[in-house]
């Protein structure tokens, strides 16, 4: 088998190569997409979860930081009845108008975080259901990726083995020319001889040029496109 003979060859199990690739599609890029949204959801799930906590937790120190400015506030209304001077009347006004604006600083915070816990509730809830969805969805687009796979996986590996004993009766030289215009080329390095032009990019071919490749002659390649062009009479 001619050098020409062994890159159509060649070309071909590329071609088919790259077939099973274009079946898969974007199916593995969005399944590794997905897989990063979902870790994302979950992160943001487990933060507001986490936050919920901590607003529990602070709503109850602050629960009983109220009672107990409730408590203080209440025994220094009874301490009036006792006073005896306005020095003492005036040291517990001052102390209770202080303790009445702490009272309300904490009852503010109360408001504030009760707020927060609801906002937070409803969203968390929302995220949830969006992991639930998203989850969903990825578990489907897995089974379809696993099963295309499965499907072409045993051609895939029969091909590439195909391929690794095909490169090895190919030169070195020629084989490097190959992949440098097969990567240039969308994956199409080698074409046929289209009645006087070039299969790839349509440019005509000299007949001197188009007429030994009819013949066999050596390996042709088109001036315009570098690929390699052969004669198919079948």
């Amino acid at each position: 088998m001619s050098d020409l003979q062994n890159l159509v060859k060649l070309q071909k199990i590329d071609s088919e190569l790259q077939e099973i690739i274009d079946l898969l599609g974007d199916l593995p890029a969005k399944v590794g997409q997905l897989h990063q949204e979902e870790l994302a959801l979950v992160d943001e799930v487990e933060q507001g979860e986490q936050r919920l906590k901590e607003i529990d937790l602070e709503l109850s120190k602050n629960d009983l930081l109220e009672k107990e400015s409730q408590e203080k506030i209440e025994k220094l209304k009874n301490q009036l009845f006792l006073v005896t001077n306005n020095k003492q009347y005036d040291a517990i006004t001052h102390e209770t108008d202080h303790l009445k604006e702490e009272l309300d600083k904490l009852e503010t915070i109360e408001l504030e975080l009760r707020e927060e816990k609801t906002a937070l509730d409803e969203t968390t809830k929302s995220k949830r259901l969006n992991l639930d969805s998203l989850r969903s969805d990825l578990h489907q687009r897995m089974g379809k990726l696993e099963k295309v796979i499965a499907q072409n996986d045993e051609q895939k590996q029969n091909l590439e083995q195909k391929r690794a004993e095909q490169i090895k009766v190919i030169p070195a030289n020629l084989l490097s020319r190959y992949q440098r215009v097969y990567k240039a080329r969308d994956g199409v390095a080698v074409v046929k001889l289209i009645g006087s032009a070039c299969g790839g990019c349509g440019s005509v071919v000299p007949p001197q040029i188009a007429t030994e490749i009819k013949a066999g002659k050596g390996i042709k390649i088109c001036d315009v496109c570098s690929r390699f062009i052969y004669f198919d009479n079948n």
